[in-house]
Parts: C-alpha cells; structure tokens; sequence
C-alpha cells in the first residue's frame, strides 16, 4: 500500500487503512521514525489509568503516598 504526502504535508492514507485504524477525521497519531528511516504511524491510546489510580477512585479507601525512599539500583 502507499500512502500520499501532499504539498500542505499532510499524509493521505490508503482506504483500506482508514478501516483498518477506524480513522476519523481529526484522529491523532503516534508517530516514530526508526535508525533506517521506517516511519512508523500508531493510532493514539487514552491514558490508562495504573492500579493505584483506580483504587485512588473508589470511595472510602484511601492509599498515602509513599514517603519512604527509593532503594538504590541493585548492580550485577
């Protein structure tokens, strides 16, 4: 598949890509080149909250933040 860079720089992706990525207009993209040059396009994800944020959200419970400090790296 090949995908288009216009003259305003944007990329006009192949139709069977905008399924593939349910690509709406305005979707954002994560975008990395590699060492050889690969371009690489990932649909953006949300912010997944970690554990202690979600157990931060439930009522009732609350979790102090650690204030003891962290261990330096172990060498091997």
């Amino acid at each position: 598949m090949t995908a288009i860079l216009t003259d305003q720089r944007h990329i006009i992706l192949p139709p069977e890509m905008d399924q593939a990525v349910q690509a709406l207009p305005s979707r954002r993209f994560d975008v990395s080149v590699s060492k050889s040059g690969v371009i690489m396009l990932r649909p953006e994800r949300k912010h997944q909250k970690t554990l202690v944020e979600h157990l931060r959200g439930l009522q009732g419970v609350e979790i102090e933040r650690r204030r003891d400090p962290i261990p330096p790296p172990i060498e091997l």
